[in-house]
């Protein structure tokens, strides 16, 4: 897939990377549904072929920020994979939105060891049933080394006492071409974002096993990431920028508006007809069983403690000491900025920074500045391993 350009371009426009997932709704219909314009804004938006090369353009000024990866936001920072690049993430995209999907023939394989597969911790189980018995390595398609994906992967591997190495070997695929390597067999398992999941199950060539919210809930899946040089220079253009895509994640919430979405995603430069078999009233534009959300229960609000969470994670999954930097995380992630803008649209905001993660498995109350706001569930899959 070859870098496309949408909006104004010029000298004035902010530049935005994004990636064709369900999840780069926030960008993309922030510009087609006229939040930015409303803002006054100029927005020019590129797609992506790879997580990587979102990140190095990031990294040489080509962009001035994108829809991100969470963990992507601290790597970026930490010259993790590429030379360091300065991001500030002010909110969060999007809650949930990945999932592990099994070719068709591994999922017989795992259907006759007779565990429960609607349990994820059951499906982990019988996947080291069939690893145990097989010849050949299970090949695992993932995104991206430092992307939630990989990290949900490692803990629901680990619920059943799993990690790869060579029975599991990890094969790095990007998004757009998760679905074909899954046809090919390339890999046999896919961890993805959706729409891949939905659509490799459309299409009969898999299933899926375990979902991302099912591993952690409501975990913080992509997020606005910009050049902390680019913020610097320009503060009431961010707080613009954030005010728009805000306004556009609580619309993108409400399914009175899944139908446009729909017949704008699948236009040939954002995700294409490939999502055209999800509906054309889009009723099945995002999966039930993955729980996919914008707006709701303060789901862009940017957690130092998920941001810390994310750290340890990195650290407990990657190989040797790759991960030893102790980032400044109030200087990445923002909850001062998020409540600034908050406030100037009338929302609340969680009035601390740091909750209990994996402690609730139901949505509960925290203090905001003018009242009571309403969190997400945050639950975390048994590993026995704590960050």
């Amino acid at each position: 897939m070859t870098d496309w350009m949408k909006g104004t371009e010029s000298g004035e426009s902010i530049r935005l990377g994004f990636i064709p997932l369900l999840d780069a709704a926030p960008l993309i219909m922030a510009l087609e549904a006229g939040f930015f314009a409303e803002e006054g804004l100029e927005v020019s938006l590129y797609r992506q072929p790879s997580w990587s090369s979102l990140r190095d353009r990031v990294g040489v000024g080509m962009l001035d920020g994108a829809q991100m990866l969470g963990p992507m936001a601290l790597a970026i920072n930490m010259g993790l994979g590429a030379p360091p690049c300065p991001v500030v993430s002010p909110m969060v995209l999007s809650r949930n939105g990945n999932a592990i999907t099994a070719r068709r023939a591994l999922y017989e394989q795992l259907t006759a060891t007779g565990y429960d597969l609607s349990e994820p911790s059951e499906a982990a189980r019988a996947l080291a049933r069939v690893v145990d018995a097989s010849h050949e390595p299970i090949r695992m398609g993932i995104v991206y080394a430092w992307s939630s994906h990989y990290l949900q992967l490692l803990d629901w591997l680990a619920s059943a006492g799993l990690s790869p190495g060579p029975g599991l070997e990890l094969v790095t695929v990007p998004p757009p071409e998760m679905m074909t390597a899954l046809a090919y067999g390339s890999v046999d398992l896919a961890c993805v974002g959706e729409p891949w999941n939905s659509l490799m199950e459309y299409h009969g060539l898999g299933q899926i096993l375990a979902t991302g919210c099912q591993v952690w809930q409501n975990a913080p899946e992509k997020v606005l990431g910009v050049r902390r040089d680019w913020a610097d220079a320009n503060p009431e253009k961010l707080q613009a920028l954030m005010r728009a895509v805000i306004r556009c994640c609580r619309w993108l919430d409400d399914p009175v508006n899944r139908e446009l979405v729909h017949r704008i995603l699948v236009h040939p430069g954002y995700l294409g007809n490939a999502i055209d078999p999800l509906g054309d009233q889009g009723q099945w534009l995002f999966h039930p069983r993955v729980h996919q959300h914008f707006f709701r229960q303060s789901a862009n609000f940017p957690w130092l403690s998920q941001a810390e969470w994310l750290l340890s994670r990195m650290r407990l999954r990657s190989p040797g000491d790759q991960v030893l930097g102790s980032p400044d995380l109030n200087s990445i992630f923002r909850p001062d900025l998020y409540r600034e803008v908050a406030e100037s649209l009338g929302l609340d905001a969680p009035a601390m920074d740091y909750k209990d993660e994996g402690e609730h498995r139901q949505p509960f109350v925290v203090d905001g500045a003018h009242g009571q706001v309403e969190v997400a569930s945050d639950a975390l899959i048994a590993t026995g391993i704590r960050g």
